[in-house]
């Protein structure tokens, strides 16, 4: 997730809304956030495959949508946590109704899908609550189930960890 998301504007609170409102569509209220009950929930919306692949080494996921099915792939070479947070963004463009990335919205469209990840899977309500128990960033990021990165970055945006 890069620092620059702000320019999103509207889009930002569009794509973490989202991401809260199927939160609470699975019921789910506090970390670490169960992504098979996510994806078994969204497969009674909509139909649904998420598999295991091998892509290339730049390649973390894919989104490919054929009439009304929906095809998740994930990197299986890619770390555990990494995969969790590639099919939480891949479930954010299915939401987001990204269909391609041509060069005017792909960018944004990214910018998107990471927030709409990053919330689903560190929600901010749940995080500031758990941020006053525990404040090392290892030991959330083992609660959330993501990387040190990604915890990094979630408490820099959610305002809870300073430059």
């Amino acid at each position: 997730m890069e620092n620059d998301e702000l320019d999103l504007g509207p889009r930002k609170k569009i794509a973490e809304a989202l991401a809260r409102n199927l939160l609470q569509d699975v019921g789910l209220s506090k970390a670490p956030v169960s992504l098979s009950r996510v994806i078994s929930h969204v497969q009674t919306v909509r139909s649904l495959t998420v598999l295991k692949t091998v892509l290339t080494e730049n390649l973390s996921g894919l989104l490919v949508i054929e009439d009304e099915h929906a095809t998740i792939g994930f990197n299986e070479n890619n770390p555990w946590c990494r995969q969790r947070f590639t099919i939480a963004h891949e479930i954010g463009h299915l939401f987001l109704g990204h269909t391609c990335n041509n060069d005017v919205d792909g960018a944004h469209n990214e910018k998107e899908a990471h927030l709409f990840a990053a919330e689903l899977l560190i929600p901010t309500s749940f995080l500031k609550k758990d941020f006053k128990k525990m404040r090392s960033i290892p030991d959330l990021a083992r609660l959330y189930r993501v990387s040190e990165q990604a915890m990094s970055i979630k408490l820099m945006t959610a305002k809870l960890l300073m430059k």
